[in-house]
């Protein structure tokens, strides 16, 4: 569904990505791991631009996007929607009515017939009882979640999801994984997820993109890492604490 063709990314001196290719296949769950400031989040900003190539090309099903003005990034927004690691959801809105506000913005939804609709939405990632609440009053698995919710309502192909479960304790982390489990295999979407979260990585991926010094250094199956002698993915699969991984 995605391409990168050659990517490279600089700030300043730093290079973040260095000439990646990289495919993102329909409908499959893929983990961007890589230890902080390898380049995860600024790889899956381009896929919605947010981001622009200093140099290569990005494509979403087959159409180079790399060079779309604003106006043209709307519709791909639409298809394929980054969820960020912050909730983001408004304090004064109860979950139903951060829900519908897509629905009522961008597609003109009445707002009786929004907030019917956003409580399907909310029973999709298993909230439906708890529509009436304020993101204050529920837990942050379940913000994310509502998030999540709230993406869904743009009918998107591909949802990319930053950091989802940072922050969150292993029995939340693991609602949330389920949830990423269930968009892909039950409601057919690509899953991107952005994530250091090992337990995560290995319960619910079916691939994995492992960046190292702005490249991908390792890109396939778990059972492709937990069967690495690239001391590189060792280091990281064992989650060594001894000083930056080196070759």
């Amino acid at each position: 569904m995605i391409e990168y063709r050659g990517v490279s990314r600089s700030f300043g001196p730093k290079v973040v990505l260095d000439r990646v290719d990289l495919v993102i296949r329909d409908r499959e769950i893929t983990y961007v791991i890589g230890a902080s400031g390898t380049g995860k989040s600024v790889l899956v900003k381009h896929a919605v631009g947010l981001l622009s190539p200093d140099s290569g090309r990005v494509l979403v099903d087959g159409t180079d996007v790399t060079d779309f003005t604003e106006d043209q990034w709307r519709p791909v927004r639409r298809r394929c929607v980054l969820v960020f690691q912050a909730s983001t959801l408004f304090d004064s809105m109860t979950l139903r009515d951060n829900v519908a506000l897509p629905m009522r913005i961008h597609g003109k939804v009445p707002r009786h017939e929004a907030r019917d609709l956003a409580t399907g939405y909310l029973e999709a990632v298993g909230l439906a009882s708890k529509a009436d609440m304020m993101p204050a009053e529920v837990a942050p698995s379940e913000r994310k979640q509502v998030s999540i919710a709230r993406a869904l309502t743009l009918s998107p192909e591909c949802l990319i999801l930053d950091e989802p479960t940072t922050g969150l304790d292993v029995v939340a982390g693991a609602m949330v994984d389920r949830l990423i489990a269930h968009l892909a295999r039950d409601l057919g979407k690509t899953v991107i997820v952005v994530s250091h979260d090992l337990r995560s990585i290995f319960g619910v991926a079916d691939r994995i993109v492992f960046l190292y010094k702005a490249a991908v250094r390792l890109d396939g199956p778990p059972a492709a890492f937990r069967a690495s002698t690239d001391p590189v993915v060792r280091q990281f699969v064992g989650g060594e604490p001894t000083g930056p991984m080196e070759t």
